[in-house]
């Protein structure tokens, strides 16, 4: 029979047994993902998606999907949301992009702020990446995050099905590949102001072809209303005038205004901006007062 010390120690050790079980279960269960969305340029009812989502759903069934999707072949348009995605969803979540024009490029996947990214590598992680600069990325290219296959022998549906599922499982991201030192990045404009003139890039253009730009309205205090400027990008110089929404000036005339979300918009009253002087996503764009 044990003594009365040697069930103590026993006792003890058992606690601290199930203690180190329970606490291995919880790192475990905080790697899962909960979440996922999926920017693409696809309709979500294509074949191409319906078979994404059916072999997500196969295998966890509780996630939650969200599809957000962009003009068709539109990169510029495309990293936008994925940096909106990546910065409005809550820790947990899996944050994918499918816009590939041409589905050649190699593919990439990092981990950041409790979320993890997976891109092609075409630019379209941009502005992730650059407010990140120092973040790991890798490619994806190990067939054990593949479902055990050759990456060469997946179709492009099940690459990034397989690939989404190893995310979501909680593989990390540096057992996908070796690692991307120079991942593609498109050109960035940061808002400035230098002297009279206001330097910017069109974020997002929406479906009335009104252009969202990165630049704050910090950079409008203490200009005045109605003040005109002039517009320009590598294509463009018009001028357009310092208003509150479309309607301040007459219909067919160019506004700016900051817009709900405190960022330029550029637009015409009862007009489609974007189509009108052919600028959109990723255009940069300066003002001169």
């Amino acid at each position: 029979m044990f003594s009365h010390c040697t069930k103590a120690i026993l006792v003890f050790v058992l606690f601290l047994a199930i203690d180190a079980c329970t606490k291995d279960d919880s790192i475990i269960a905080d790697k899962v993902m909960t979440d996922l969305v999926i920017v693409t340029d696809n309709d979500p009812g294509s074949y191409m998606m319906v078979k994404i989502l059916g072999e997500v759903r196969s295998k966890f069934p509780e996630v939650n999907i969200t599809f957000l999707e962009s003009k068709q072949f539109n990169i510029y348009e495309g990293a936008f949301l994925l940096s909106t995605a990546f910065q409005s969803f809550p820790e947990g979540t899996v944050v994918a992009g499918i816009v590939e024009p041409g589905a050649g490029s190699q593919r990439i996947v990092f981990e950041l702020d409790a979320h993890r990214v997976f891109a092609p590598d075409n630019t379209l992680a941009t502005w992730i990446l650059h407010d990140n600069p120092d973040v790991s990325c890798f490619y994806v290219e190990n067939s054990s995050v593949l479902g055990g296959n050759n990456p060469d022998d997946l179709s492009f549906e099940e690459f990034y099905a397989e690939a989404i599922c190893s995310l979501l499982s909680g593989t990390a991201t540096s057992q996908f590949g070796t690692i991307c030192a120079n991942p593609e990045l498109f050109q960035v404009q940061e808002p400035v102001v230098s002297g009279d003139i206001i330097y910017g890039q069109i974020a997002f253009t929406d479906n009335f072809g009104n252009c969202i730009t990165n630049i704050p309205e910090s950079m409008f205090n203490g200009i005045p209303l109605e003040t005109m400027f002039t517009l320009q990008s590598d294509t463009l110089q018009v001028n357009i005038e310092l208003g509150v929404n479309y309607s301040s000036v007459p219909v067919g005339e160019n506004v700016c205004f900051i817009n709900s979300s405190n960022f330029l918009e550029l637009a015409i009253n009862y007009g489609d901006f974007s189509g009108t002087y052919n600028v959109g996503a990723g255009t940069i764009i300066q003002l001169f007062r």
